[in-house]
């Protein structure tokens, strides 16, 4: 059997991306754009920031979640929305499709954009199941 080496990244970022309309109605794929016509209170950035690790039948990298609520007056943190935001995402966890899952995430708490918004990052391991790049020759 002769193994094609494929990535599946546009699949697994939608897929992603739709778990967490729940969160908040602003979710982006691999960054934020640079302006939007309506004002965001939070929004969710999901990404895939390290190298993806071939491993033959499966896959492994890093998925991020990038949360981010706009900051209070004075440019306080409005750590009370985070937490809501990150407590939904947690219940969340596992993240399993039949082509990949997400686990084991981790908080990183990111501090201001210095755009008026506070990032918190929870960084998951990614694995990728390739099994179907298998060809029979």
């Amino acid at each position: 059997m002769a193994h094609i080496q494929k990535y599946f990244i546009a699949e697994i970022l939608q897929k992603v991306c739709e778990e967490m309309y729940s969160i908040s109605e602003y979710v982006f794929s691999e960054h934020r754009p640079s302006a939007m016509g309506e004002q965001m209170n939070d929004f969710i950035v999901v990404s895939l920031p390290v190298a993806i690790e071939e491993q033959n039948a499966y896959q492994k990298t890093t998925l991020r979640i990038e949360l981010a609520a706009k900051d209070k007056a004075n440019g306080i943190s409005d750590t009370e929305k985070l937490q809501s935001m990150l407590n939904e995402l947690a219940s969340k966890f596992p993240i399993v499709e039949s082509r990949f899952s997400v686990t084991s995430p981790n908080v990183v708490l990111k501090g201001t954009d210095g755009l008026g918004f506070t990032l918190w990052n929870v960084q998951s391991k990614l694995l990728i199941n390739t099994t179907d790049s298998y060809q029979n020759n």
